[in-house]
Formats: C-alpha cells, structure tokens, sequence
C-alpha cells in the first residue's frame, strides 16, 4: 500500500510539472524592479552604506555583511538611530571583505517562487593576470572562497557555476531576457573566450534571450587603482560596469550617463565620456528587445562635482593623498614627487539602488557648493520619479563611497521575491 501511495504522488508531481506552463518553471535573472525578499549590503563603515541601510531596515530585511569582531559596533550604531535590529540579520566571517556587494553571487527565479544562485568565476577585476602580485592573488583566492561560502551558508539554493567572469555591477536586465554586456570589460576579464561562447554562457546560464553589447564605459571608471585616465587625471575603478553608466529603468526604457558638450569642452575626462556614450547611444537606438521593438533612451545628466587636487606625497599625513600617491607613482614613471595631479571619484546618477518601496539615489551637492550641482541632483530625482512614481526617491551623497570606486548600487544586491 505504500509502495503505491509513493507511486500515486510520483505521478502527481509529474502531472503537475506536465501542466506547468514552461514560461512558470524556467529560472531567469529578474529586473530590479520586481518583488524583493531583502537586500544584501556591504561596506558598512562607508557613510553613505550605513545611511542606506537605515533607511532599508524600516521597509524590508537587510542582509549586512561583517566581521565577526565588528557586529556589535554595527548593532550599537544602528540601535542609535532608531533601526529595529530584528530586520537585520548579519552575515558574518571571521575577516572584513572589501568587494562589491554587487559583484558576489546573483539570484535567479521563476514563476513558482523557487530560486537559483549563479557563481560566476572570479579574477578580482582582471588583477589575476598580473603576475607580479602572485601573493596578493593566492591570499585573495582564499578570501574569495571564504566569500562565496558566507553567501552560499545564508541562501542555501541550488548553484550554478560557470567559468566565465562576470561581476553583477557589469550586467543589466529588463527582466525579460535582454542582457546588456560591455565589450571592454568582458573581453578584459574573459580574454580568451569570444563573444560568441560568452553569449552562449550568458543564455544558458541566466537564460538570456537576447545579448546587446556597448563598447566601453564611463572614463570616470577606469581600470585599477590610481589609474591614469588623460593627462595628469586619474581615478580609481573597474573599467566601466554598467551601474556607472546604463541602466534599464522598465522592460523598454534606458537611461544612459550623457555628458553635454560644454562640460565636455572644458574637461578632458568628461570629453571622453561623452565619446563612447555617443557610440553607445546609437548601439541602443539600433538595438531592439526580446520582442523585435525599439528602446526608449533616456539622457541622464553627470553629477557636477570638484575633482580632487593635489600634489604628489608619498609622506603626506592625508592618508587618501598617501595612498594615491604611492599608486600613481608606482604606475606611472613620467610622474615626480610634487606633480600636481587631479583625482576623479567616479561619481553617477545612474549607480542607484531599486527597492520594493524606494529607489536610493545619489546627491552631491552640500552647503556652499555651486548651485549648478544642485540643479543636476534635483534633475536626476526627476527623471527617477517620473519612471518610478510609486516609489519615493531617497537621495544620499555618495561622495567618499566614489572616491573609492564605486556607488549604493555596488555595495548591494537585491534578493528576489
């Protein structure tokens, strides 16, 4: 009688797997804009990190990322300022990580609720094919592993690896199959595989329809630390993520970063921005979605901020003005000790952060600054609130988590629903 009641659910399950539309059991990766369960957040030390996430913890589960020696200081300052620790839940390790949240493992779902993980390879940002630091590299591999086993510890679904490198902060969605990929930096971390077999591991893997591919990203985000972007302008980041500069905001409209052609005419690194976001302007304009149909694209404008400038000084007592200088100087032999040289923090609008009940922006502009930069950040909460008019649009300065690479969107990631 057993043998044929475990017969009879067999048989159910198989039938109603069978009647299961196809479309309702597929795993994809999801648009941010769908129903989410919690978001993941590092870097709580960053300002603009922990103001977030004190803002997330009143309206859904928060995930923080954390060592096990720091917990309580995070549990003091949050209960300082009114967050109710029972939405948070800590991931902890035994040491701090310094990655993008974003660029960990990604979630996939389908229509049953049932979700997936996908572990893309790692390679630190293409740092892995620099031999000269090979102790730098065997230590960050074990980092790397301690890492992914915290995130596969708190979300214990089925994984999916693959051996093509892909950060999260490099991949846009609509939701419906289209992947935005960019060419420079998937061919810098992937330098052996073609397009070709990274599109046909894109489609299996996040079961993408459809792959558009732009050629390069913001100059603001260049590749390393202390990285030589023109002339004697440099700036920290990974050599251009689309989070810095294009975004899906529904399934058929983007936003792109465009810088206009004054502000392009008196800085050398915003000229170059605006030259590769021409080129992709017009792979977007020419591209179409899942369903054969023209984007709509959308012009964002650039924060208007003070580049950083000093002189190089390797004994300085700031320590940010140190350290870019012993990297610069390291990198770049034509430069001298007493060079002045600008830092550009690669600050976007577009590296915002979608909630279920927010979407988190960045500002920039502070008390006695130009009231230029004022007029962009309000511009910027317009055209969010226009494509998200449900949603409030909290805006955050994200000034000093620029200055080290990255944005709110880069120091988290959604969890679908």
């Amino acid at each position: 009688m057993k043998k044929l009641n475990y017969l009879f659910y067999i048989i159910l399950l198989l039938f109603f797997y069978a009647c299961t539309p196809k479309n309702k059991t597929e795993f994809y990766l999801p648009a941010e804009w769908e129903p989410q369960s919690g978001v993941i957040v590092g870097g709580l030390d960053d300002n603009a990190s922990f103001e977030m996430v004190n803002q997330l913890a009143r309206e859904m589960k928060v995930f923080c990322l954390a060592s096990d020696s720091t917990v309580a200081t995070y549990k003091t300052k949050l209960s300082a300022v009114g967050v109710n620790l029972d939405s948070i839940q800590f991931l902890t390790s035994s040491t701090e990580f310094s990655y993008a949240q974003r660029d960990g493992v990604i979630f996939l779902k389908n229509g049953m609720g049932e979700k997936k993980l996908v572990d893309f390879a790692w390679n630190m940002y293409g740092w892995y094919f620099d031999s000269t630091i090979k102790d730098y590299i065997d230590k960050d591999k074990e980092k790397r592993a301690l890492y992914t086993s915290v995130h596969l510890k708190a979300f214990p679904y089925p994984v999916i690896t693959s051996s093509m490198v892909n950060e999260g902060g490099a991949i846009e969605t609509n939701g419906k199959g289209v992947i935005l990929q960019v060419e420079s930096v998937n061919m810098h971390r992937n330098p052996t595989m073609s397009k070709e077999l990274q599109e046909a591991e894109l489609k299996k893997v996040l079961n993408a329809k459809k792959i558009i591919w732009l050629k390069e990203g913001a100059a603001e985000d260049p590749s390393g630390w202390g990285t030589l972007i023109t002339g004697n302008f440099f700036g920290i980041g990974v050599k251009g993520h689309l989070d810095e500069f294009c975004r899906f905001v529904n399934e058929n409209t983007i936003l792109i970063s465009f810088p206009d052609s004054l502000e392009a005419a008196i800085d050398p690194v915003k000229k170059i921005t605006l030259e590769r976001m021409k080129i992709n302007y017009e792979i977007l304009k020419n591209a179409t979605d899942q369903d054969g149909k023209p984007f709509t694209i959308i012009k964002m404008p650039v924060p208007e901020i003070e580049y950083m400038t000093f002189a190089l000084d390797t004994i300085s007592k700031n320590d940010e003005i140190k350290f870019l200088s012993q990297q610069i100087l390291f990198e770049q032999k034509r430069f001298s000790v007493g060079d002045t040289v600008h830092f550009v923090p690669s600050s976007s609008y577009l590296n915002f952060l979608i909630t279920n009940k927010t979407v988190y922006e960045a500002k920039y502009w502070t008390e006695g600054q130009p009231e230029g930069s004022k007029a962009k950040d309000e511009k910027a909460r317009q055209i969010l609130q226009q494509y998200f008019p449900d949603k409030k649009i909290y805006q955050i300065n994200t000034l000093k988590t620029n200055h080290n690479g990255g944005g709110l969107h880069c120091w988290s990631m959604q969890i679908p629903k």
